[in-house]
C-alpha cells in the first residue's frame, strides 16, 4: 500500500468535502488511497473515520482519495475517535506491511514478526478493513483484483523487456515508457515489487507517482 504525502491543509477551509477532491488528486494522483487502482473516473473523497459514524465531514486530516470498491469495503466500521486502531497511508509506513506474492496482496509475517504488538495489530486491522486480497465471484463488480492481476503482467513483461536492453540511450526511453504504462494501469506496491531489486527503476517509479512518501524508501 504506497505511503503518501498528503501535506498541510489548504489554506481555504473546505464547506462541503466534495471540495477537496482537485486539491487530493493533485497531490496524490489519481489513485485509491488503499487498493492502488488507478481511478479512471471520478474519485471518491473518502472518510478515514466515517462521517456518518462521527467523524469530521470536511477536515483535511479526515479526508483521502478512494476508489468506489475500498470505500464500500470500509463503509462505516471506522467511527469517530476509532483511527488509531489503523494504519493509514497518509501517516503510516503502509508499504512494509503488506507484500505481492505473484501480484496478490499479503501479510508481510517477516516485517511485521519484527514490529511492535500495536503496529501489527494495526496493519492487520487496515488489510481487514478494505479485505485488500479479495478475490471476487464472477457476480460480484469488484475488479481490484482482475485490475491488480492485469498490472503485475504488465510489470513482469517489461522486466523482461527491461533486462534485455544494453544501449544506455534506449534504456532510457524504454524506463520512459514503463513509467508511463505504471501510471496508467496503477497498483504502484505491485510494481515496486517486481523490481525491489532493481533501483533505478524503483526510484523512478517512486518520482513518477505524486505525492509518494521518499522517507518511506
Amino acid at each position: 500500500m504506497r505511503p503518501v504525502e498528503k501535506g498541510k491543509a489548504p489554506v481555504c477551509k473546505f464547506i462541503k468535502y466534495q471540495d477537496a477532491e482537485r486539491e487530493l488528486e493533485e497531490r496524490l494522483g489519481a489513485y485509491c488511497s488503499y487498493c492502488e487502482l488507478p481511478i479512471k473516473h471520478v474519485p471518491e473523497v473518502e472518510h478515514i473515520e466515517a462521517k456518518a459514524a462521527g467523524g469530521a465531514p470536511a477536515d483535511w486530516d479526515n479526508l483521502l482519495l478512494s476508489c468506489k470498491y475500498c470505500n464500500t469495503r470500509k463503509g462505516t466500521q471506522v467511527g469517530g475517535g476509532e483511527k488509531e486502531q489503523y494504519l493509514w497511508p497518509d501517516v503510516d509506513d503502509t508499504f512494509h506491511p503488506y507484500t505481492y506474492q505473484d501480484g496478490i496482496p499479503q501479510i508481510n509475517e517477516e516485517f511485521l514478526c519484527k514490529q511492535d504488538e500495536k503496529y501489527c495489530e494495526c496493519a492487520r486491522n487496515l488489510f481487514r478493513l478494505v479485505k485488500l486480497d479479495h478475490v471476487p465471484s464472477s457476480r460480484e463488480k469488484d475488479r481490484r483484483f482482475m485490475l491488480r492481476n492485469e498490472a503485475y503482467n504488465n510489470a513482469i513483461n517489461s522486466r523482461e523487456g527491461w533486462l534485455k536492453i544494453k544501449d544506455e540511450n534506449d534504456k532510457k526511453s524504454y524506463l520512459e515508457l514503463m513509467i508511463c504504462l505504471a501510471q496508467n494501469t496503477g497498483f504502484f506496491s505491485t510494481w515496486v515489487e517486481v523490481f525491489k531489486n532493481d533501483p533505478v527503476v524503483k526510484n523512478a517509479l517512486i518520482e513518477g507517482f505524486p505525492g509518494t512518501r521518499r522517507s518511506v524508501f
